[in-house]
């Protein structure tokens, strides 16, 4: 007796109509069990949990823990647009992201390669930072900086005067723009 052969289905390139439902299911609660992502879904836990892992493992879905910054003790942002000469830009760029201030740091194109987006303790602590990367990276100029005193909304969370989370506003990757 022989039994027909059938090809093993292929991990899809692109994200599929079901990841994106998933990705919206999770972005309320990203603790979800693969169990409730499962009900929700109409699918087994099984798949469920294949497809969160595929789309951590390509990089289209990561996880991120943060905290109400007023009331962890940093409720000021800046964020710092400089200019770093393209071969210093390597090391800056490792240095600046050791520090415990800097909540994101990225090389960008433009006269400003740089951003650096830190939370601080407070508003005198900008000076500070800006004496501080000055003195510790010679060759970083600063060209622009935006102070952020309130964040009403952050990484697709709503938030109250005190940084908690009060509503998301989940970010539909996948949706036609609007015209």
């Amino acid at each position: 007796m022989t039994f027909p052969v059938r090809a093993p289905a292929a991990a899809p390139r692109e994200p599929t109509s079901f990841d994106r439902a998933l990705v919206l299911h999770l972005a309320p609660d990203g603790r979800a069990s693969y169990q409730t992502l499962a009900d929700a879904l109409g699918v087994s836990l099984s798949t469920a949990k294949r497809r969160v892992e595929h789309l951590t493992r390509r990089g289209l879905l990561r996880f991120r823990c943060d905290f109400a910054r007023p009331l962890g003790g940093w409720p000021v942002a800046v964020t710092f647009w400089a200019r770093v000469p393209p071969a210093d830009l390597p090391a800056v760029g490792e240095a600046l992201i050791r520090l415990p201030e800097t909540r994101n740091c990225a090389a960008v194109s433009g006269p400003q390669n740089l951003v650096l987006q830190a939370s601080l303790h407070s508003v005198s602590d900008i000076l500070r930072l800006e004496t501080q990367l000055a003195q510790a990276h010679p060759t970083l100029d600063i060209a622009d900086r935006v102070i952020t005193l309130r964040q009403d909304k952050l990484l697709g969370r709503l938030l109250d005067a005190d940084g908690r989370s009060v509503g998301v506003v989940p970010a539909d990757l996948w949706a036609e723009p609007s015209v």
